[in-house]
């Protein structure tokens, strides 16, 4: 458990380390090294430029990265939200998270643990090597272990309440919640009972599926034939598949001919009309969903709350969803666009507008998020499609050679990690620097100015009436 060991070190090293020089004053030797605050408020120090950096909010998250092998962030409990970590070791080599009294770690996806009750050391807990090895303990304390093939039992995994096996696939058996499945020589033979649910086949010879009184499905030499009978009480009847040849479907409100299925559909019925010819080249549809596709040239598609389209489909796709107090819209034209945004209409004081947050990348040039909190715009953005919380924190400040950011009342243009840098408020406080060459500041209301060379080599402050003149970094006149 070294790597569990190592993030709570690089925890504590980010609360206590970063702690020394949160109260120091401004420092900008970027991108050497900067102590300062960002627009948003947030402490930070960054060195050597991308490669360091620390930052640390008023409600005490903090976050420390050593790009691109290293990251944590911690977020401590407070009255509206729980305590919470992330630790990422060459993301997505290792990660491990802790939050609501829960602790997980995983190393390529494959090798991961999961103790749901930290305070508990004989609580419930989950280890697995996927797919070779898993063992744990439940919610009763009762252990469980499982090597593939040989046998065993494992709990909560695969989506399943509980799996065991002899010999897999020789024998197999799984449960979700009442509805209990056994099989032999998995998935050739099986049989499912419990929770109104009956199925048995022997595939693909033959198979028998009933839920209730809702449905019951046969098959026979899948999938030549399959037929169905349905009992639901606005929609029953029945129907078959004579596979590659025919299918029918005969429903109280709706009615189906299939030929050469799946390539032929012809259906009409109270709620919804479809034609499929050939699918999925050609489809159309109307009623609760109004779809016309000339696939993979141009579609579109409209439903209750929801419309989406494509252009030379997977290259563009938009989708918007919609209700009367909120809307969201996504747009992506692969590997090159990506755009997002949110509306929600605030009611609560007449005449209040909407909240947008929209995000565009136009990759691999620049990405840019807007929000109530705040603008911010990044050069490059390498990674197409969106930007994914990991790859922010581990990643993107390698490839950031400009950033403009916008919080409040504060703006701030970067280039080449602080190499030269401007931030400017409307309390009428700037800074203006390219390091080493030249630096000018301006207090908020203009009360003081100054500038310099080479970091003091030549200066000159102005507070009030006060004048000064520095040379050769400590001679002042």
């Amino acid at each position: 458990m070294h790597f569990a060991r190592l993030g709570r070190f690089g925890i504590c090293l980010a609360v206590i380390f970063p702690a020394v020089l949160a109260a120091a004053a401004d420092i900008d030797f970027a991108p050497l090294f900067s102590s300062d605050t960002d627009v948003v408020g947030q402490r930070r120090w960054r060195a050597l430029g991308p490669l360091l950096e620390w930052k640390q909010s008023d409600t005490g998250r903090t976050f420390l990265a050593v790009h691109p092998l290293y990251s944590s962030v911690a977020t401590p409990l407070s009255p509206v939200s729980a305590e919470r970590q992330e630790v990422n070791l060459l993301w997505p080599l290792w990660v491990r998270k802790q939050g609501d009294n829960e602790s997980k770690w995983q190393f390529l996806a494959l090798v991961y643990a999961s103790y749901f009750d930290v305070a508990n050391p004989a609580g419930r807990y989950q280890f697995a090597v996927f797919p070779i090895y898993i063992q744990g303990r439940d919610e009763e304390g009762t252990p469980y272990l499982a090597l593939v093939p040989l046998g065993g039992v494992a709990r909560d995994f695969l989506g399943r309440d509980r799996i065991s096996f002899v010999l897999f696939p020789l024998t197999y058996a799984d449960q979700v919640d009442e509805v209990k499945t056994r099989a032999w020589l998995w998935p050739i033979v099986s049989s499912t009972w419990g929770g109104g649910h009956e199925r048995f086949r022997v595939f693909p010879f033959y198979g028998v599926s009933r839920r209730r009184q809702d449905y019951e499905k046969r098959f026979i030499f899948w999938p030549v034939w399959s037929s169905a009978r349905y009992w639901y009480p606005e929609s029953s009847g029945s129907g078959y598949v004579l596979f590659p040849l025919l299918g029918h479907l005969k429903l109280t409100d709706q009615e189906s001919w299939m030929v050469l299925p799946p390539l032929m559909r012809f259906s009409k019925g109270a709620k919804k009309s479809e034609v499929n010819c050939p699918w999925p080249f050609f489809q159309w549809s109307s009623g609760e969903v109004r779809r016309l596709y000339f696939w993979p040239l141009w579609g579109r598609k409209t439903m209750a709350g929801n419309d989406s389209a494509f252009v030379l489909w997977p290259l563009y796709h938009q989708a918007r969803r919609y209700s009367a107090v909120a809307e969201s819209t996504r747009r992506m034209l692969i590997p090159f666009l990506y755009y997002t945004s949110e509306r929600k209409r605030v009611r609560e004081e007449p005449g209040q507008g909407d909240v947008v947050a929209r995000t565009l990348k136009v990759w691999p040039l620049f990405s840019s998020r807007s929000s109530p909190e705040g603008f911010q715009l990044r050069a490059l953005s390498l990674f197409p499609y969106k930007d994914y919380g990991p790859i922010e924190r581990n990643y993107a400040p390698l490839w950031t050679l400009y950033s403009h950011t916008a919080g409040g009342p504060v703006k701030e243009d970067e280039l080449l990690w602080g190499l030269f840098r401007w931030r400017r408020a409307t309390t009428g406080a700037a800074h203006l620097s390219l390091f080493p060459v030249f630096a000018v500041d301006r207090s908020a209301g203009g009360d003081a100015r100054g500038w310099s060379v080479l970091k003091g080599l030549l200066g000159y402050e102005r507070t009030g009436a006060k004048k000064t003149i520095r040379v050769l970094y400590f001679l002042k006149f």
